[in-house]
């Protein structure tokens, strides 16, 4: 097998997204296994300035998932590969080449000697609705030689779609960023004093912040009052999110939009705040699937709760780790984040399982084996 491998994805840094951090990781561990590997990501219309240990092409192009978008990278892959031959292995890493790919024969788009496509879970949702689209995803899968999926959840939803690729579906989920692989000493966490929450993601109603913020509302008194909300990620509805600014202020609690923050201030947020919630919803075709920001906060020591969906109950372990609530149950989550905050031995020992979790269960380097990325013996 050639070892040449092309990751294809419409999301990339600078767009700090769970599935951008996913693309870069994975193809930072093959390049640290001496995999010639390119990543195929958009410039956003803007110079971008690349330092990675592994070889960016960047497409013009703004991100996004529209057909403008597609024929751009398909454009581009063209002109890379006149021969309509690519050598080594193409990934599909993110849904936007998974729409475009589906289309490949009609479009004339390269062939690769290998084709690998990993699954996040909102995009089987989204190409099983109508039945053309859901006719020519299962044929890109059944035409693939490896199919990944973020977790089980992902997995099963695969199998419901094509159920003859079932037993050839890998589970390659997250894990923590390379560079945050060397831990500190996880810090005891005095949260009769910390009463920080942090959610990490981008401001959309499937993200759930409406629920964290009447949960919080919920709370007795003066906890209530001590807490203080911080949405870290990117405004992507600003109207949901002027929303939460209303009822914040209504239930007199405070919040804090901080946007897309350097790493650095993440890593920091993890490690100093009480509490991560992962308070996430289903909304309208589009699911959680894994929850990368709760390996994260766990891999710091973290105390994390999330809502029981999509395959969050697989990035924490309920009552070990962290805890699980049902999505969408204010009071659920209320008396979650309550039982945290007041009682700092409980909050300290979920923080040491989840790290010791975290670190024993996920890696990128096994995903690159699972997906047959690089020969067993380079790894």
């Amino acid at each position: 097998m050639s070892e040449a491998v092309h990751l294809l994805t419409h999301e990339f840094r600078p767009y700090t997204g769970g599935i951008g951090v996913y693309v870069e990781e994975l193809a930072g561990a093959l390049s640290r296994i001496d995999v010639l590997t390119t990543v195929w990501a958009p410039s956003y219309n803007e110079l971008q300035t690349d330092d990675f240990p592994f070889k960016v092409n960047r497409i013009e192009m703004s991100g996004k998932q529209g057909w403008g978008c597609r024929m751009r990278f398909a454009k581009a892959l063209m002109l890379a590969f006149p021969d309509k031959r690519i050598p080594g292995t193409v990934v599909l890493a993110e849904p936007g080449p998974i729409r475009l790919w589906m289309y490949a024969s009609s479009l004339g788009l390269p062939k690769p000697d290998r084709l690998v496509v990993i699954l996040h879970g909102s995009e089987v949702q989204l190409q099983s609705k109508l039945w053309h689209r859901k006719h020519l995803f299962r044929k890109l899968l059944l035409k693939a030689d490896a199919v990944g999926a973020v977790s089980q959840r992902v997995r099963a939803s695969i199998s419901k779609v094509c159920p003859e690729i079932t037993a050839d579906i890998v589970c390659v989920p997250g894990a923590v960023r390379h560079a945050w692989q060397i831990l500190p000493p996880v810090r005891e966490r005095n949260n009769l004093d910390n009463r920080q929450i942090i959610q990490v993601g981008r401001v959309h109603p499937r993200k759930g912040q409406d629920v964290l913020v009447e949960a919080v509302g919920r709370l007795p008194s003066p906890l209530k009052e001590s807490v203080e909300v911080r949405f870290i990620g990117p405004v992507v509805k600003s109207a949901y999110r002027d929303r939460i600014s209303s009822r914040a202020g209504e239930l007199g609690i405070k919040v804090v939009f901080e946007g897309t923050i350097p790493e650095l201030a993440v890593r920091r947020a993890y490690e100093s705040a009480a509490l991560c919630v992962m308070p996430s919803q289903p909304y309208k075709t589009s699911v959680e699937g894994l929850g990368l920001a709760l390996l994260e906060a766990q891999h710091f020591g973290c105390p994390v709760i999330g809502a029981n969906t999509g395959g969050i109950d697989e990035a924490l372990r309920n009552r070990e780790s962290g805890l699980l609530f049902p999505p969408g149950d204010a009071q659920a989550l209320a008396d979650a984040i309550k039982r945290i905050l007041t009682d700092s031995e409980m909050a300290n020992s979920l923080g040491r399982e989840g790290s010791l979790f975290v670190r024993g269960s996920f890696s990128w380097e096994r995903n690159v084996r699972q997906l047959g990325l690089v020969r067993l013996n380079k790894v």
